[in-house]
């Protein structure tokens, strides 16, 4: 099997040069995809001068992760998508290699990383209770929210991606929903910076909702108490302003 590393990135000049040259040392990799957020620094630049392929995130409304990681899965070649945050501090080939090594041994179908830091706040306030709650087989995850993932690229195919800060613990959900083997896997220590209060709390929203969608969707819950557990959140001294609704 052939590896795709994806990494979606918007003005990340300082970390782009390390990840792809570190991407591309790993066994198994054929490409190193940067989905770019629309940077106006030299990431665009600096990852084609290191032979990355570089696609412009088609929708380049902020938050766009989700959106990156979908266009990225759709114009990958390889029967492997390995996804990576681009300003890991200590980024290494067994990153990729400890996530792909489950999918090409035939272990699993997705693998979800882990890594050794204990989980942040919107995990432990927000995506745990949730999943508790709605999905308890998914509380043996140690960081649901985790941005270090892999799987088999046709898998991707089949989920709806979630256009921001909720699409790893929808991808989660949903691949648990169609019964495809889910492993989780330690990459070890992650060097990474801490998002800044502001950006918590517009994840903090965006994964509730996207939970909360689910369980909608999954017949577990209706819109109302959805609505009502949603603005419990706000509550959270989170700064949560506003979000979609789930009518």
């Amino acid at each position: 099997m052939k590896i795709s590393v994806i990494f979606p990135a918007k003005n990340r000049e300082y970390y782009v040069k390390r990840a792809v040259k570190t991407a591309f040392k790993a066994e198994h990799v054929m490409e190193v995809i940067i989905v770019d957020g629309g940077s106006r620094d030299r990431t665009v630049e600096l990852a084609r001068k290191h032979k990355a392929k570089v696609i412009v995130q088609s929708d380049l409304t902020y938050p766009g992760k989700g959106i990156a990681m979908r266009d990225g899965a759709y114009l990958a070649r390889g029967n492997v998508l390995v996804y990576l945050d681009i300003d890991i501090k200590n980024i290494a080939p067994e990153f990729v290699e400890k996530l792909a090594e489950p999918l090409i041994n035939g272990e699993a179908e997705f693998v979800k990383g882990c890594f050794e830091r204990s989980a942040g706040r919107v995990t432990e306030l927000v995506a745990k209770p949730l999943l508790r709650m709605f999905y308890p087989e998914l509380t043996k995850f140690k960081q649901p929210l985790s941005g270090e993932i892999a799987g088999l690229r046709k898998l991707f195919y089949k989920v709806d991606f979630e256009r921001g800060w909720g699409v790893d613990v929808g991808l989660l959900i949903d691949f648990h929903k169609f019964g495809a083997r889910i492993v989780e896997r330690d990459v070890g220590y992650k060097d990474h910076d801490m998002k800044p209060l502001h950006a918590l709390t517009d994840m903090a929203y965006e994964v509730a909702g996207t939970i909360l969608r689910k369980a909608i969707r999954d017949r577990k819950i209706d819109s109302q108490w959805a609505e009502k557990y949603l603005k419990e959140v706000r509550a959270l001294d989170l700064g949560i302003e506003s979000g979609e609704g789930f009518a």
